[in-house]
Formats: C-alpha cells, sequence, structure tokens
C-alpha cells in the first residue's frame, strides 16, 4: 500500500470527502486530488494540519500505525472543528464541557 493509498485510507477512516480533507490541510480540492493520486506531496504544514484534524501522519507516510492514533469519533470532532471559526470553536468547547459535566461517566 502506497502513500496515497495509505492519506485516501485514513481519509475515509476519518469520514470526510475529498474537499473537506483538503479544507483541513488548507488545500485547494486540485491539490488534495493530486495527493491522492500521488502527483504531488503535501508539505510539513499541510501534514501537521492533517495530524491536528486526527490523520495518522507517521502511517501515511511511512506505513507504520501510530498507536496514540484518534478513534473515529474524535478525529471527527477535530477535523470538523478545524474547519470552525473562533466563535464555532467557543461553542463546541462550551456545549462539550456541558455535557461533560452532567454525564462524568467515559463513552466507550
Amino acid at each position: 500500500m502506497g502513500f496515497q493509498d495509505r492519506l485516501t485510507s485514513e481519509r475515509h477512516r476519518l469520514g470526510l470527502s475529498q474537499k473537506q480533507a483538503a479544507e483541513v490541510a488548507s488545500a485547494g480540492l486540485s491539490t488534495y486530488h493530486a495527493w491522492e493520486r500521488y502527483d504531488r506531496v503535501p508539505d510539513a504544514v499541510a501534514l501537521a494540519k492533517l495530524y491536528a484534524a486526527g490523520f495518522d501522519v507517521l502511517y501515511i507516510v511511512t506505513g507504520v500505525r501510530n498507536e496514540t492514533t484518534l478513534s473515529n469519533e474524535q478525529a471527527q470532532v477535530l477535523a470538523q472543528m478545524a474547519t470552525m471559526d473562533a466563535r464555532g470553536v467557543a461553542i463546541l468547547m462550551n456545549t462539550s464541557q456541558s455535557i461533560a459535566d452532567t454525564n462524568p461517566q467515559k463513552a466507550g
């Protein structure tokens, strides 16, 4: 399995479209398409943004899974959060804190 297959696999694992993944990486859709075709590769800044959104970048680059990879749900929240403005992030944080305060049991 090559770089492009692992990138695509991670995007699918997170439940993201190519457009959403491009937005997370602050890349154009045509640039993201080129990454998945392996016509181009993302730079370190784009990889860092993908990592922050839950992509297992170690796996994408090397084929070795990172044992601290987020669950699909955690990664989806981070991916959505990466596309929000400061107001949206504040609302999300306040809402999640309110839920955690009323239900202290760990999910899952």
